[in-house]
């Protein structure tokens, strides 16, 4: 794998070995040898990776000047931009713990974080400062994502602060303070003697998108984020070089750190950061950038799929990572077939993962069958288990998605119940993540994600429903481009739940002829017990924040 924890290119995976140090410390060791490579690209302003060292080293000085020290909480609510990228790794540097916020919640949800993690200092987008207006208990750091691009861009960003009233706010507030007085607190040179960070530290707090039931703050090592990006490098012999990343998950989530953006930079990649993407965009954003891989939901093709692409060439492509939620077997064929007549050879790397397990635990390799997630990675076990129990089911059989290796959580902070729920040690000795996702592993040892556990609902008789199993039969409707079914109160009887399914049509069909026809075709194919109680014609299907579908959505 690796001599001296420096990342060397093999095609052998390596047997897991315990990487010894914090993220930051593994990235500066791995990416020194690309100093004058790119490391960041932010519209037309590129960073080079001495660039990168310099503004984390700096960043660093200005945390420890504002009283940061080993063990203390750094919130951080930014998108895909460059200080984003210089705080993690500046928070990690120190042994501070990272805690990645939501840019788009509302005060309330803030204040709850706040009271749950005890932050040093929140560092927030200038687009959301009005949010904590009211937020007195700790340090608050404006932060313009526009200020980095250019002179024009931050002369236009000066005059928004002061019709949107942010410039007034700052001076008025005792706890706020623009970024560019944070950042002059910073002295030149190193004149700290740091704490060494070890592996086993706390590196970072993730809060859960909450597409069950609220969200909870999972608690990452080290060595989960190392691992867990190490372990995805050799699952693909082309991240490495000069090839370009193109990140547009925000820097708040773990998919958007880990995988968008320590997984390339201690690869020697170019990151390409887009702080804000609309799906609309999707081909103009390929064809513009020309990045080698990008990583993305599957939300964020929606659009492309039913975009023209006459004469468009996107040879560069060599895959596009979807993640962070299903991707349907349809729509994965017509993004392969629409890069293969674009000049490709991308084929979409769809996974399974989740932010308790460092994000991704599953890769596909080329002879991945259809439907599957791929295979278990180098250092993650993958098993099914009989829902709340001890007891591994064989192949085919479904049963709850559980994974063992180092990449998976500590647990969730301040709530023992659910992190009980979540790690179990086994009769095995090994300690086991309980994802609470449903799926199958067939005879080849790949993986087959079904759905959330709490997703499925009881009818008022007590019958137990799998809404994923309606939407496979809906599905298959000639007139059905996609489907999702939600469980609502069955307005019908006194308690239980029924169906509620939302449909995107195919292309052509008018709503009004559709009716019928998918209710015929319910009457015939879907038992009565599992059929919808009502029918929601829209033109993409319900998403949450993070653009995963909406399973709760009602």
């Amino acid at each position: 794998m690796a001599k001296n924890n420096i990342l060397e290119p093999s095609n052998k995976i390596p047997n897991y070995e315990p990487i010894g140090m914090g993220v930051y410390d593994f990235m500066r060791t791995n990416c020194e040898k690309y100093a004058d490579r790119p490391a960041l690209n932010y519209y037309d302003k590129s960073i080079s990776y001495s660039e990168l060292l310099l503004n984390i080293d700096k960043t660093a000085n200005a945390l420890i000047e504002m009283g940061v020290k080993k063990g203390d909480v750094v919130v951080v609510s930014l998108p895909a931009i460059p200080k984003a990228v210089y705080l993690f790794y500046a928070i990690n540097k120190i042994g501070a713990i990272f805690c990645g916020m939501d840019c788009r919640i509302t005060e309330s949800e803030i204040r709850d974080i706040i009271d749950h993690v005890k932050p040093k200092i929140c560092f927030v987008s200038d687009f959301h400062l009005h949010e904590f207006a009211n937020i007195d208990s700790t340090q608050v750091v404006c932060v313009s994502f526009f200020s980095s691009i250019s002179y024009i861009a931050a002369f236009t960003t000066f005059f928004a602060d002061l019709l949107f009233g942010r410039k007034h706010l700052i001076a008025k507030k005792e706890n706020m303070m623009s970024y560019s007085k944070f950042i002059s607190k910073a002295t030149s040179e190193q004149k700290y003697e740091l704490e060494k960070v070890k592996a086993n530290d706390i590196s970072a707090y993730f809060y859960t998108s909450g597409t069950t039931h609220g969200r909870k703050c999972v608690v990452l090592t080290n060595e989960n984020l190392n691992s867990a990006v190490m372990q995805y490098s050799f699952s693909q012999p082309d991240f490495k070089g000069k090839g370009r990343f193109c990140s547009i998950m925000p820097l708040f989530t773990c998919y958007g750190i880990s995988l968008g953006t320590h997984l390339p930079l201690i690869l020697g990649m170019q990151i390409r950061l887009v702080p804000l993407f609309f799906g609309k965009n999707m081909k103009d954003l390929l064809v513009k950038e020309q990045p080698s891989y990008i990583i993305t939901v599957p939300a964020h093709w929606d659009h492309f799929i039913t975009d023209k692409f006459k004469n468009t060439d996107l040879s560069f492509l060599k895959g596009a990572i979807v993640g962070g939620d299903k991707l349907d077997a349809t729509s994965e064929d017509k993004l392969n077939e629409i890069f293969k007549n674009c000049n490709s050879n991308a084929k979409v790397m769809r996974g399974y993962g989740l932010t308790e397990a460092s994000t991704a635990v599953t890769m596909q390799p080329y002879n991945t069958p259809k439907g599957s997630v791929g295979t278990n990675m180098c250092w993650s076990e993958i098993k099914i288990f009989e829902p709340d129990t001890f007891n591994p089911l064989p192949a085919g059989e479904h049963g709850e998605i559980c994974i063992s290796g180092p990449n998976i959580c500590q647990g969730y902070l301040k709530d023992k119940k659910a992190t009980d729920a979540l790690l179990k040690v086994h009769p095995d000795g090994k300690l086991w993540l309980h994802s609470g996702d449903i799926g199958y592993l067939d005879q080849g040892g790949f993986l087959y994600f079904c759905e959330r556990i709490k997703r499925m609902y009881v009818r008022f008789d007590g019958t137990k429903i799998s809404p994923y199993a309606i939407e496979t039969l809906l599905q298959k409707c000639p007139i059905v481009s996609r489907a999702l079914v939600v469980a609502v109160d069955d307005k019908k009887h006194f308690h239980g739940k029924c169906a509620k399914a939302y449909i995107v049509l195919k292309k052509g069909i008018d709503p009004e002829d559709a009716m019928p026809i998918l209710k015929k075709y319910s009457h015939s194919e879907i038992s009565h017990y599992m059929r919808p109680e009502e029918y929601v014609f829209v033109n993409q299907l319900p998403t949450t924040k993070n653009g995963k579908l909406d399973y709760f959505s009602n």
